[in-house]
């Protein structure tokens, strides 16, 4: 199986790396960015979109997360989206095809709505 390209999309440089590592140490191939228009930016330019998206909901720019994930939604209806954020409440606006993960995540709570995410998909990490 290849490895699952995984989109990370979150304006804290810190759980944007934690993001990323574990991401990595799980088997995926991990692009991240600090901002939604960032990746809109990049899936636009892909040939292949990912294979999945795990974004934040708030954050600095044009687009948040929940509008990338509409976005998504529309022109990549394969790829899943994971949404993670603080405010619950926001949990309740999201499409069937999103799920959401709450903040503060465990490294585990992370892995297990990815994995989740991409079996849907008929994918998986190893």
């Amino acid at each position: 199986m290849a490895q699952p390209s995984i989109l990370v999309l979150e304006d804290d440089e810190i759980i944007r790396a934690l993001m990323v590592d574990v991401l990595e140490d799980f088997g995926a191939l991990v692009t991240s960015f600090p901002s939604a228009d960032e990746g809109m930016i990049y899936l636009e330019r892909a040939d292949d979109p990912v294979d999945l998206i795990v974004s934040d909901i708030q954050m600095p720019g044009l687009l948040n997360g929940y509008d990338l994930s509409k976005v998504v939604a529309h022109r990549w209806p394969k790829v899943p989206v994971v949404l993670t954020s603080g405010n619950t409440k926001l949990a309740a606006q999201l499409g069937g095809s999103v799920r959401f993960l709450p903040k503060p995540w465990s490294t585990e709570h992370l892995i297990e709505c990815v994995q989740t995410a991409l079996t849907q998909q008929g994918l998986s990490m190893h």
